[in-house]
């Protein structure tokens, strides 16, 4: 039986666009065979994927679809009907995921609709943070991002809005920063940041008070009220 080679050459560079911990992210890939294959089945299984499946803590990439069927070269594995795709921050992140609820409840509503399945699980290599553009050197002002990696000088976040820019910011373009995944790091000899970054986790949503001071990372200029509560001595 031909393996999915293909498929799993694309998802990891889709996969490492994401930022990884210092230990390997989790690909964990599953290929469904349908007891009946056809069209509302397909549709179902993919929903209740997305349903169930598709928000959990430590996730970094997330998809469900059914085979491509204008696909058919020799080197196309045909034998699926639909695909889901994760990547995990990490293997606990995976592990927590096998036994969460939500997972045991997508098993048990729709087992009914497959006859086989297959589970490949990689390990994908850490790529380093994004560059910072051009256009955001200089920024100063607030972020909201999601935390997708930690790394040994503090965090790997992504962008997701540029919320505030304060008077002393010099980007010419602020908003560059957004789909962008960057170093965030504390200032030398801010201790209660640097504990901050410490305890953050990975899947964590936070708004940052950040500027570029240097380099290609992001320094925290102040933490918000709820951030100095956390590590409060």
């Amino acid at each position: 039986m031909k393996q999915p080679l293909i498929v799993f050459a694309a998802l990891i560079v889709l996969a490492t666009s994401h930022l990884s911990a210092a230990e390997p992210q989790l690909a964990h890939m599953v290929f469904f065979t349908l007891a009946e294959d056809n069209a509302a089945n397909r549709d179902t299984l993919v929903k209740a994927c997305q349903k169930y499946l598709s928000d959990h803590d430590g996730t970094v990439y997330f998809s469900a679809g059914s085979i491509a069927d204008d696909l058919t070269r020799d080197v196309n594995d045909r034998d699926f009907d639909v695909a889901l795709h994760l990547v995990f921050a990490s293997k606990a992140a995976h592990d927590v995921y096998q036994t969460h609820p939500q997972h045991l409840k997508f098993i048990e509503e729709n087992k009914h609709l497959w006859s086989g399945v297959r589970v490949f699980d990689s390990y994908l290599p850490a790529p380093s943070h994004d560059t910072l553009p051009t256009a955001a050197k200089g920024f100063s002002g607030m972020l909201q991002g999601k935390v997708v990696a930690k790394a040994d000088s503090g965090i790997i976040v992504a962008v997701e809005e540029v919320t505030r820019i304060w008077q002393q910011n010099k980007a010419e373009e602020p908003k560059a920063l957004v789909g962008k995944k960057v170093l965030v790091k504390a200032r030398e000899g801010a201790d209660q940041v640097a504990r901050f970054l410490a305890v953050v986790e990975v899947g964590e949503a936070h708004a940052l008070d950040v500027g570029n001071r240097e380099g290609d990372s992001l320094v925290i200029l102040e933490l918000t009220d709820e951030q100095r509560e956390r590590v409060k001595e």
